[in-house]
């Protein structure tokens, strides 16, 4: 669970940094002054700011190195000048605590993943401000239909998913480069895991499985590696830890599910992975199917992608009977041509198009094709004929959802 501060001392934190990474998304609220609609700060920042401006009639994007203080007194919700324009907040009560969260290295946490951990505190919005005007925006920017599609570009590099919950007020991320996992590499036999950090004295690297634990201090940057006679073991977790606190940690199965898959995790065989990904059979976020499905079995496969996609993310393997019972692809069927007609089954027949992947993963001679589907911020519609209907995953179950669910838009965070 999220813990809380003050906004006093998140502001006093601010305070405290000569220059900060801000990327701030404004609303005009008359001729000469406007609104922030949301902030994004990055403390510590390590890479150059390229600055951005779009600017139009009733929207201002901006991104540029801030002046600490500013940044905190924006936070305070007191009126700035930023790059030539009054920011201020008419009517707006000041935010009285913040919301914060420890990320592990490469989490994915309202669509942002960083290969380091961090810690992320967020203000919410107030929910009775009024909602940006959804007209085509027109101006020193690129051309974008409403306001909620230039929000998604500038801030997630994708225009198309514009029924986003609304934005926090503020978000502001510190970067904890302590220790962490650059990549892990898991064998047959045994786990390497490279480890980098600016302040790796004391630091332990440490890895549980249900059975044993093996722990071994850090030597400095660099490789180091875990034998594992049987295996890496399910549930099991790789950590970084110093003076009991964890600094990053990798934790198998790691969900691949909702988000892109953690790339700093590489399989030397996927076998292992596969059977940690059937470990607990179907379920929310897993459906298995024989075979490339055909009649009433596809329909019931594509339906569930499109719940996938609405809400939480899943995979879909294909090559594995209901027992769990591996029988792979056949020999009749190619890689290309398995992902050709799943490629197809879903441009077809959900609406808009899923973000998914495709991939082959052999298991002992057997190819199993894996539709690793992406959460996609929106409801997802199964096209029946002239028909779009819309689904939820219940348990192991697809289901169709409600009609509050719908109105909702399946929105998460």
């Amino acid at each position: 669970m999220a813990k809380t501060m003050d906004v006093a001392e998140l502001a006093a934190i601010l305070d405290g940094h000569a220059v900060v990474r801000a990327r701030l998304v404004l609303v005009a609220v008359d001729e000469s002054g406007w609104r922030l609609h949301h902030g994004e700060i990055t403390l510590n920042n390590v890479e150059p700011v390229v600055e951005r401006s779009w600017r139009y009639a009733t929207a201002t994007f901006l991104e540029l190195p801030l002046p600490g203080a500013v940044a905190a007194n924006l936070l305070r919700r007191e009126r700035q000048e930023v790059f030539g324009l009054q920011v201020e907040f008419p009517g707006q009560p000041t935010a009285s605590s913040a919301s914060v969260q420890r990320l592990r290295g490469r989490q994915d946490w309202a669509r942002l993943s960083t290969p380091w951990p961090r810690t992320e505190w967020t203000v919410n919005q107030d929910v009775n401000l009024p909602t940006p005007a959804q007209e085509v925006l027109v101006g020193e920017g690129p051309t974008y239909l409403n306001f909620d599609a230039a929000l998604c570009a500038f801030l997630y590099e994708s225009p198309q998913d514009s029924r986003l919950v609304r934005p926090d007020l503020w978000r502001i991320i510190q970067p904890d480069r302590d220790a962490w996992f650059p990549n892990i590499t898991i064998g047959a036999d045994r786990l390497t895991a490279t480890v980098a950090g600016e302040h790796l004295d004391g630091v332990i690297l440490e890895l549980t499985e249900p059975t044993r634990h093996q722990r071994q201090p850090l030597n400095g940057a660099g490789t180091y590696t875990f034998d594992l006679p049987q295996g890496l073991g399910h549930d099991s977790l790789l950590v970084l830890r110093r003076d009991g606190q964890w600094l990053d940690l990798r934790y198998f199965p790691a969900p691949v599910y909702g988000h892109e898959r953690d790339a700093s995790v590489v399989w030397e065989d996927p076998g292992p992975e596969l059977d940690i990904l059937l470990a607990g059979g179907e379920g929310p976020h897993l459906e298995l199917k024989r075979e490339i499905p055909e009649g009433e079995s596809r329909k019931k496969m594509l339906k569930t992608i499109s719940a996938f996609a609405s809400k939480d993310g899943g995979t879909v393997l294909i090559g594995i009977e209901d027992d769990l019972h591996i029988v792979g692809l056949g020999r009749q069927v190619s890689d290309d041509q398995a992902k050709l007609a799943i490629t197809q089954m879903i441009r077809n027949c959900i609406e808009p198009d899923p973000s998914y992947t495709l991939r082959v993963i052999n298991h002992n001679g057997l190819r199993v094709l894996a539709i690793e589907v992406s959460a996609g911020g929106q409801p997802h519609a199964y096209r029946n004929g002239e028909r779009l209907e819309f689904f939820v995953r219940r348990g192991s179950n697809t289901v169709p959802a409600r009609h509050y669910e719908i109105a909702a838009g399946f929105r998460h965070k």
